[in-house]
């Protein structure tokens, strides 16, 4: 049940109640403070919304360039000590530093300079086809002795 009157004598329409916050014939203060207040991406400038798209892109990069390390060192050292589950980290190392690259060349169009995260991440590239390659060297020297 509502608790408003039912009909319209019951409100009064005195000026006074738009006074309220009046005092001694001082203006109201100005509710033009928009600019402070956060806007939608939407309704954001284009300039804005590519720069955040370029931030988010470059945290992007550096976070897979991080996790990309992270899994491949965390491979090794389960492969090394003979666990056999350290084979999947090891396996999503090169493929989380790839996405790293990608992020990183993708917040460069942004105008966005993703350094960090494009560095962690050739880092792990790179020693990914190290280890590659010493195992390649590892197998073709034991058929070798055959």
């Amino acid at each position: 049940m509502s608790q408003l009157p039912q009909n319209n004598e019951d409100f009064d329409n005195n000026p006074e109640y738009a006074k309220l916050y009046q005092v001694d014939d001082s203006q109201q203060p100005e509710t033009d403070d928009t600019d402070e207040w956060p806007q939608p991406a939407s309704e954001q400038p284009l300039d804005v919304q590519r720069e955040q798209a370029g931030e988010k892109a470059a945290s992007s990069s550096l976070m897979f360039g991080f996790l990309g390390l992270l899994s491949l060192f965390l491979g090794i050292s389960c492969l090394a000590n003979g666990l056999g589950a350290g084979l999947v980290p090891a396996f999503i190392a090169p493929f989380l530093s790839i996405l790293g690259i990608w992020k990183a060349f993708g917040a460069r169009e942004y105008g966005v300079r993703a350094t960090g995260g494009l560095i962690l991440s050739l880092v792990g590239i790179i020693i990914a086809l190290v280890i590659i390659a010493l195992i390649l060297l590892i197998l073709q020297a034991l058929s070798g002795i055959n």
